[in-house]
C-alpha cells in the first residue's frame, strides 16, 4: 500500500452510530464531521430547503448557549463550525486545533444533540436565503442549471436545489426544520468522523462519553435509491430571455447511481467526453475547432439514486442550434466509436496522478471518507482506487459509453433570446416553449 494512503479506523457505538477515524500527524489540526445519511431528497413536496436550513440552524444556538455565545467560544479557539445538507446527506462540521480535541467534540455533540432552534435565527436565515436566491436568479448560468433540474426531474426528490426556492420561501416554517431534525437526525443512520492528530482510542473513549447516550429521532426516512417514476420527455425546450445576448445550454439525461459497477469506466469516459478541460472531445470540437464557446463541460452526478448527466455551455445566440447539434454528434461519436488508446491512457494518468492530492490534508481525507461511508464503498476503497482506474480497458470503457450515453434521449434546455435562436432550433426538431416562472 502506498504510504500516502491513511489507515482508516472504525468502531460502532452502543447506540448504533458509526465511528470513523484517521490519525493525521502532519499538522496539529482536526476535522470533525457528524453525517446524517439523509438530506435534501427528503424535503417535503413544495418545501425545498428544509434539510439545508435545518443543518444551518443547528449551528446557531443550543439549549445551553446562544448563537453569539457559541460563535464567540468557537472563534476564541480559532475553530470554525458549519452545517449544510445536500442530496443524500446532512453534515455538521467543526475544525480546529487538535489540542482542543475534547472541547471540539463536546461542542459538536452539543449543537447536534441539543439544538435550540431559535425563532429569531430562523427569521434571519429566511432573509439571508432570500437575498442569496434573488442574487442567484440574476446569474444566467446558475438559473439555467436550476431550471434544467426542475424541468428534468419535475416533482421528484432531485428536482430542486438544496438551498431552497424563492417561489416557496414563505412556505417554510420553523416546525418544518424541527420535523426534519426529529425524523432524520438519528444515530442509527449517522457517522461521526474525525481526521487529525488524535489517537483513535482517544476518539472512541470521548465519543462513548459524549455521544453514547444520544438517541435522536427517527425512524429515518427510507433511503431514496430508485429512479423517478416520471422524467421529462426528450426534446428541445426553450426559455425565452430577450435580455440576453448569449444562450445558456444544458443537455443531458438520467445517469446511473454511485453504486453502479461502471463507475470507474464512466469516470474515464466522462473525462474524455467533457470532464477533462481542454483535452476533452467537447472542448476540442465546440471551442477549439468551431469557436462557438469559451467553455463546455460534462458531468455525471453520482448519488445514492440515479442522478443527472449534464453537459453545460453557453454561446452567442446565433450559434445556439449549431452548438446543440454538435453536442449530440460528439456524444454519438463517443458512444458508437468508443475511445482511443491515447485518450484512455491520458485520462488514467490524470486520475492516478491527482489521487494523492486529495489525501494531503484533513479536509481532503474527510471528503473522501464521507463518500466512502455514505455510499458503502468499503474501507479498503482507497487502497484499490488506482488499480481500479488502471484496470479499465478500451473494451470496458466502450461498453460503459454504449450503455450509459443516450444521444437519442437528450433533454435540451436553451435559455436565451427566442427571436434569435428559435427558428434554427426548430430545424433540429420540435421546440417547446417554457414559462418564465
Amino acid at each position: 500500500m502506498p504510504n500516502y494512503i491513511p489507515e482508516i479506523h472504525q468502531a460502532t457505538l452502543a447506540n448504533g452510530m458509526n465511528l470513523l477515524g484517521v490519525e493525521y500527524a502532519r499538522a496539529p489540526w482536526l476535522s470533525l464531521t457528524f453525517m446524517a445519511k439523509r438530506g435534501s431528497e427528503t424535503d417535503p413536496p413544495g418545501k425545498p430547503g428544509v434539510a439545508d436550513w435545518a443543518a444551518e440552524l443547528l449551528t446557531l444556538g443550543s439549549s445551553s448557549r446562544s448563537q453569539l455565545q457559541l460563535a464567540q467560544d468557537i472563534e476564541a479557539r480559532g475553530a470554525s463550525l458549519s452545517g449544510q445538507s445536500g442530496f443524500d446527506a446532512t453534515l455538521v462540521s467543526l475544525e480546529g486545533l487538535a489540542e482542543d480535541f475534547e472541547e471540539h467534540l463536546a461542542t459538536l455533540a452539543e449543537v447536534v444533540q441539543t439544538p435550540a432552534f431559535p425563532d429569531e435565527e430562523f427569521l434571519l436565515i429566511r432573509e439571508r436565503r432570500r437575498a442569496e436566491l434573488v442574487q442567484q436568479l440574476q446569474d444566467p448560468r446558475e438559473l439555467a442549471t436550476l431550471r434544467y433540474l426542475r424541468l428534468f426531474f419535475g416533482d421528484s426528490p432531485y428536482g430542486h436545489q438544496s438551498a431552497g426556492d424563492l417561489r416557496t420561501l414563505e412556505a417554510l416554517s420553523l416546525a418544518d426544520l424541527q420535523g426534519f431534525y426529529q425524523r432524520q437526525i438519528t444515530p442509527g443512520t449517522a457517522t461521526l468522523l474525525a481526521v487529525g492528530m488524535v489517537a483513535f482510542p482517544d476518539l472512541v473513549r470521548e465519543a462513548e462519553r459524549l455521544w453514547g447516550n444520544f438517541r435522536g429521532g427517527g425512524p429515518a426516512s427510507q433511503a431514496f435509491t430508485a429512479a423517478p417514476d416520471k422524467l421529462c420527455s426528450p426534446g428541445i425546450y426553450l426559455l425565452d430571455r430577450p435580455d440576453l445576448t448569449q444562450s445558456e445550454i444544458r443537455v443531458g439525461h438520467l445517469g446511473p447511481p454511485r453504486s453502479h459497477p461502471d463507475y470507474f469506466p464512466l469516470k474515464l469516459v466522462n473525462y474524455i467526453l467533457g470532464g477533462g478541460g481542454f483535452s476533452s472531445r467537447l472542448m476540442t470540437r465546440i471551442r477549439s475547432d468551431l469557436g462557438f464557446t469559451y467553455g463546455i463541460q460534462s458531468s455525471f452526478s453520482f448519488r445514492r439514486a440515479p442522478g443527472p448527466f449534464i453537459i453545460s455551455t453557453f454561446t452567442p445566440a446565433a450559434n445556439t442550434a449549431a452548438v446543440v447539434k454538435e453536442i449530440g454528434q460528439v456524444v454519438r461519436d463517443v458512444r458508437q466509436q468508443g475511445l482511443t488508446a491515447q485518450e484512455l491512457e491520458e485520462a488514467q494518468s490524470y486520475f492516478v496522478g491527482h489521487f494523492p492530492l486529495g489525501l494531503e490534508n484533513p479536509n481532503g481525507i474527510s471528503h473522501l471518507l464521507l463518500s466512502i461511508d455514505l455510499f458503502e464503498l468499503g474501507l479498503d476503497y482507497l487502497k484499490g482506487y488506482c488499480e481500479q482506474i488502471r484496470g479499465v480497458s478500451l473494451k470496458t470503457a466502450a461498453r460503459a459509453a454504449d450503455e450509459h450515453l443516450h444521444p437519442e434521449s437528450l433533454v435540451v434546455l436553451v435559455m436565451g433570446p427566442a427571436a434569435r435562436c428559435a427558428e434554427a432550433l426548430q430545424e433540429l426538431g420540435p421546440v417547446e416553449f417554457l414559462e418564465a416562472s
